[in-house]
């Protein structure tokens, strides 16, 4: 197949997996409307994982099917990026007021996230070769995160009792929905791997450039989608709290469950990263976006700007990149 037909699948995938991925990230929120959580509690994991689904899926089909864990690890930083830069970055732009987010998100969602990021890159920087122990933690720090979400749920649930429980929210079926547009979503994530592989053969680019930027994008959809609408209906807290909830989940869960069964299956796989400088770049960005609004808990409207431009920088660092290959 020509780059064309290619670049062709890769959009049709994207534009499914937006699609499905919204039915998905609905039917996922009913639930944690459901079981009565906060919105920054949904907001960091029914939405977040609704969002993050199509980079799990990447990231599976990249280590397992086609072994080729570059192509998963750069999606997963690619679209962390994303998350980080270009949603909040919109967001400021679409909010008719200032963006302004709790105390809770900071301390939680986003602490957590610039401690992911941390772990990320001890984790290429100081091991060779990955297996069942980093997969391990990965998972357990994402269960750590889990049971601290649960932990603010059960106070806050004590603190405000809820009389009416929306039982007009029927269970069965909203995770029946789930459970389709779920499957929907993991096939059309293969193809999007598939196509971004044969892409990156054709035109002799680096997997891990091509993951960077264009399958990340790809996956992204959701994630922008959810936080631009909550955005727009002013509910801040799920907009931003899906960004460093998604995040979290991408690194953690993204790259640790695809690594256990791969180490399961075959063993140990060693990690080749050439790229350290976009890692350790995550974490200066993680430390840019906390300090802009650390103080005051806010976005100011010059904020969108410098997030955008940012982007912008690491989008023209792969580009050289691919030039010099």
């Amino acid at each position: 197949m020509n780059v064309i037909a290619n670049f062709g699948i890769i959009i049709l995938t994207s534009i499914i997996i937006y699609f499905f991925g919204n039915i998905f990230a609905e039917s996922s929120s009913k639930i944690g409307d459901r079981f009565r959580l906060s919105k920054s509690v949904k907001g960091a994991t029914f939405d977040a994982v609704a969002s993050s689904l199509p980079e799990l899926f990447v990231v599976l089909y990249a280590v397992i099917f086609f072994r080729r864990f570059e192509m998963g690890i750069g999606t997963i930083a690619g679209s962390v990026l994303f998350n980080l830069l270009v949603i909040p970055g919109i967001c400021i732009f679409i909010s008719p007021v200032v963006l302004k987010i709790s105390k809770e998100v900071i301390t939680r969602d986003a602490l957590f996230y610039v401690i992911s990021v941390a772990i990320l890159l001890g984790l290429i920087f100081f091991l060779k070769f990955w297996g069942l122990i980093v997969a391990s933690i990965l998972l357990v720090t994402y269960l750590l995160y889990v049971l601290i979400i649960v932990g603010d749920t059960k106070i806050r649930q004590k603190k405000q009792p809820c009389i009416d429980k929306p039982q007009q929210i029927k269970l069965f079926k909203q995770v029946s929905i789930t459970v389709l547009t779920m499957v929907i979503v993991g096939v059309a994530s293969y193809f999007l791997v598939s196509s971004s592989l044969n892409v990156s053969n054709i035109l002799g680019i680096p997997a891990i450039i091509v993951a960077l930027t264009i399958t990340a994008a790809a996956t992204s959809v959701p994630d922008a989608v959810i936080s631009v609408v909550n955005a727009r209906k002013g509910s801040w807290d799920d907009a931003i709290s899906n960004v460093f909830g998604s995040n979290i989940f991408d690194i953690l869960v993204g790259l640790g469950l695809p690594l256990l069964i791969y180490s399961f299956c075959k063993g140990p796989m060693e990690i080749v990263f050439a790229n350290l400088e976009i890692i350790a770049g995550l974490l200066a960005s993680s430390v840019i976006v906390l300090f802009i609004f650390s103080k005051a808990h806010k976005f100011a409207a010059s904020a969108g700007p410098i997030l955008l431009g940012m982007y912008s920088l690491f989008v023209g660092y792969t580009i050289l990149l691919s030039l010099k290959t």
